[in-house]
């Protein structure tokens, strides 16, 4: 009998039940919620995604744990919320933590593992590879930003001849465009030798092998991550002159606190110099193709899976670590408590059970996406989990109510995603509402009117004491 040991806790492998589905678990990175099925924003070309949550589970009010990739993933693959983990970010003291966290707990992978699955894994799935829990593994090259991100290094690859065609533009009071502040364009590479063609094409050769038991095949995609660098044939799905930009109001950040506006918002201005540019029409035309190419990409994958002997016994799982703002509330980037960096897409396929489109409506959280995929697997959760399985909510909705979806960004900052309702504490004591029933876009702060008070004293008892 194999093992595996985290810290004084010994994981073993059994067999699996005779019934265990296979697992295709794909993450999209920092993919907000501007997707057909989920009808936010017009435009983006995502067939793929589309006809699949035809036949699926979709969860339509799914947000992250945190608007970063290490505390999101951590969140989702080792149960471990911010507040409770002390994962909050990139930081030092945050990548010990996690590091320490990945020695001494067993993860989602482990469990399935131990369940009887072999586990498969290409691109970026944990944030950092976790190598040593798969079966096999396939890391992804990725792109870096351009020059001011440094040269090539190794954890990515630039090529001087890819100079975007932005840099160096004139944006007013003497400043230039530059590729540190966002970075997009053609890459002028196949398709299938972009980074995620790479994993995609190894994912498909996987699904082409003959397996003796389950398998937890999982593929990351590495965009719409940063550097929107993409073969040209997905701009062209989004010409410039259809591109609608979000909607904004100059106002907005009025009636926030003074720690939202200077530390939350975007301290590198790039929404003020995209729109002074000219430039903010093709960064949302970048955004979107980034989308579309891993749509794509999909496409390929879940076309091999329907002509491969594993299409009726594969469950199929779709999330996202977090969202990301394209000019909502004048702000480029994820890094925020607001809907756009949050809201995320998640939806599950199960041949058999979850195969035709059913809207699960109320917020949940990405925290319980593990024990869902557990409890479908047939597996158990080797380590504590702040999570809890999803499925029980199905059978009443009304119960997401009681452990509504909350997020943290950096320590002390913490929101809720409740009913109607958007309700976030800044760790300086300033607080926001929004009411999502009549304010979907978040402009008018409810959180001092007299009238809110109940509301506000009821969403704050689900944020975190501390932490």
């Amino acid at each position: 009998m194999e093992t595996r040991t985290y810290g004084t806790s010994v994981v073993r492998s059994r067999q699996a039940s005779s019934n265990s589905p296979n697992v295709l678990f794909v993450s999209i990175d920092d993919c907000n919620d501007w997707l057909g099925f989920l009808n936010n924003h017009p435009g983006t070309h995502t067939p793929n995604l589309d006809a699949l949550a035809r036949n699926s589970l979709v969860f339509s009010q799914a947000y992250t744990t945190a608007p970063m990739c290490l505390p999101s993933r951590t969140s989702v693959l080792f149960g471990s919320a911010p507040h409770r983990g002390h994962v909050y970010d990139h930081s030092p003291e945050s990548l010990e933590t996690y590091a320490s966290m990945a020695r001494s707990t067993s993860s989602l992978v482990d469990d399935v593992w131990a369940a009887g699955y072999e586990t498969f894994g290409a691109g970026k799935v944990f944030h950092d590879g976790q190598r040593e829990r798969w079966t096999q593994f396939q890391p992804v090259v990725q792109y870096m930003p351009g020059r001011l991100r440094g040269e090539s290094t190794a954890a990515g690859r630039f090529d001087p001849a890819w100079i975007s065609p932005y840099d160096g533009a004139p944006i007013g009071n003497g400043e230039r465009f530059k590729l540190s502040m966002l970075d997009f364009g053609p890459s002028g590479v196949a398709p299938e030798d972009e980074p995620d063609g790479k994993t995609t094409q190894w994912v498909r050769q996987q699904l082409k092998e003959s397996r003796r038991g389950p398998f937890f095949l999982a593929l990351g995609h590495y965009l719409p991550h940063e550097p929107w660098r993409l073969p040209q044939r997905f701009f062209d799905l989004h010409p410039l002159e259809e591109v609608v930009v979000p909607e904004f109001r100059p106002d907005d950040l009025a009636d926030v606190g003074v720690y939202a506006r200077d530390q939350i918002v975007d301290r590198f201005h790039r929404f003020e110099l995209l729109q002074t540019s000219g430039l903010w029409e093709e960064a949302v035309q970048a955004y979107q193709a980034a989308i579309s190419f891993a749509d794509d990409r999909l496409g390929i994958v879940l076309d091999e899976l329907s002509h491969s002997q594993y299409a009726e016994d594969t469950m199929i799982v779709v999330w996202s670590d977090h969202g990301y703002h394209l000019g909502e509330k004048l702000h480029i980037e994820k890094f925020t408590l607001w809907e756009r960096a949050t809201r995320v897409p998640l939806l599950i396929h199960v041949p058999g059970r979850f195969d035709h489109h059913r809207d699960f409506d109320r917020p949940v959280s990405l925290l319980d996406l593990g024990p869902t995929v557990a409890e479908l697997c047939g597996a158990e959760l080797h380590a504590p989990h702040d999570g809890e399985s999803l499925l029980p909510l199905l059978a009443d909705p009304v119960h997401a109510d009681r452990r509504p979806a909350v997020m943290t960004w950096l320590s002390g900052n913490h929101a809720v995603r409740r009913g109607q309702w958007r309700y976030i504490r800044y760790r300086t004591g300033d607080v926001e509402l929004y009411d999502h029933q009549d304010d979907p876009d978040e402009y008018v702060n409810l959180a001092g009117r007299p009238d809110h008070a109940a509301i506000v004293a009821e969403l704050d008892r689900f944020l975190p004491e501390q932490g």
